[in-house]
């Protein structure tokens, strides 16, 4: 709301500046009449302001009683693209973008939350990944939160209590936010990595998923076989660290029915967010027998004391002869020498 009073705020003042500078008497032609005036714009884009201004104060309102909108943001943003700007100085129309994206900005994050229109929940793994890195330096410290493994429901039910769930069968699921004063409110399928991208994952690790360019291009290029990359439209020109994440992004995800947990704020606790640098540790990849190795190195199966082998990339893993049970591989952390 403070945005949005703001950004009209802003715009009073610079049409009270052209008013008063007569700024509108240069812009009026024969031609096109009064369409790139303050006045035509005070007249048809400032109800765009006005109208977006009440129903974000009926959203708000409507939160008290467990109801939830997607924002007007969009069509307000729309409406005022097709009116020109012409009678704001090149300073005050920079001023105005600016808020005006921001406020943009701002509504997407709640509309990708509250949208029902799909049939799963329009946060990934990837967005989360993107909204943290914008926001994380306003942290100093996370609040703590716990999950409630009493308050569960399935994809497609109005959840028992509105807040934010996280899967119980899916680690890679994005959470979600439903809400229980309507049948809107309930919580869709899950987001979460398909094939691409859990191959991503166990590529390039965690901590660098979605973050480094570099690492995130090495796995494109070392998986240009892939028929889910290479014939996605922009493939081509996102062969780049800056491009390759969401490339990557944009054709790692499925949509699966899921378990849902509510997850609870614990009131005035809080977790500190370590700011030291980690040193950096091997990761540990682990493969089911029948999988492809996504990373060439060292291996071996806990099935056999004296499997230790190496793969090439692409090569299968294959099933030990073994009373161990299911035959896992996983990486060495000592990845020179021989088998052992």
């Amino acid at each position: 709301m403070e945005r949005v009073k703001k950004l009209r705020i802003f715009a009073n003042d610079v049409l009270d500046v052209n008013e008063a500078q007569g700024r509108d008497k240069l812009l009026r032609s024969k031609r096109w009449g009064n369409r790139n005036t303050g006045e035509n714009w005070e007249n048809n884009a400032w109800p765009f302001l006005g109208d977006f201004q009440r129903s974000v104060a009926r959203d708000i309102a409507d939160r008290k009683s467990n109801i939830y909108h997607k924002t007007g943001a969009y069509q307000c943003v729309r409406g005022i693209s097709e009116l020109s700007l012409q009678w704001m100085a090149p300073e005050e129309q920079d001023e105005f973008d600016r808020k005006l994206a921001e406020v943009s900005r701002y509504a997407e994050y709640i509309d990708d939350t509250m949208d029902r229109a799909v049939y799963a929940t329009r946060w990934d793994d990837f967005g989360l990944t993107i909204a943290w890195q914008e926001h994380e330096s306003n942290f100093a410290v996370l609040p703590k939160f716990i999950t409630r493994p009493e308050l569960v429901c399935d994809s497609g039910q109005v959840p028992p209590k509105t807040g934010v769930y996280v899967s119980t069968d899916d680690p890679n699921a994005a959470l979600q936010f439903g809400w229980n004063g309507s049948d809107r409110g309930k919580l869709l399928e899950s987001t979460t990595l398909n094939d691409l991208g859990k191959r991503a994952l166990a590529s390039v690790g965690r901590a660098k998923l979605w973050t480094d360019g570099d690492a995130m291009l090495r796995f494109v290029l070392d998986n240009l076989s892939c028929p889910d990359l290479v014939r996605d439209t922009f493939f081509d020109e996102s062969q780049t660290p800056e491009l390759a994440p969401t490339l990557v992004a944009r054709n790692a995800f499925e949509a699966k029915p899921s378990r849902w947990c509510f997850v609870e704020l614990v009131k005035d606790e809080f977790e500190q967010i370590e700011n030291e640098v980690e040193v950096a540790r091997p990761e540990t990849l682990r493969f089911s027998a029948g999988e492809v190795c996504v990373r060439a190195g060292f291996y071996f199966s806990p099935a056999n004391p004296h499997s230790r082998r190496y793969f090439r990339t692409g090569e299968q893993f294959p099933v030990l002869d073994s009373e161990y049970g299911k035959t896992i591989w996983q990486s060495d952390c000592e990845q020179g020498g021989g088998a052992t």
